[in-house]
């Protein structure tokens, strides 16, 4: 399972719309305690290969701030 972390909730829908789009399952969450370079601090979870789905946010040009694997 991974979290990638975006700055705003735009960019968190819009991640949420390629990811569904590409047969993902995806749930977007509002970080509890973002750090100021996060900005309002929202992320999207989803089970499946995250080089693929970075690559595919790259080609939309959806800005996101990092991810990482969680268990």
């Amino acid at each position: 399972m991974y979290k990638i972390k975006f700055s705003s909730v735009t960019h968190a829908l819009k991640a949420k719309e390629i990811m569904e789009n590409m047969g993902y399952r995806v749930k977007i969450n509002k970080n509890s305690n973002p750090s100021k370079n996060e900005g309002c601090g929202y992320s999207i979870i989803f089970v499946g290969d995250i080089n693929r789905a970075i690559v595919r946010l790259d080609m939309n040009k959806v800005k996101y701030l990092g991810y990482e694997l969680i268990k």
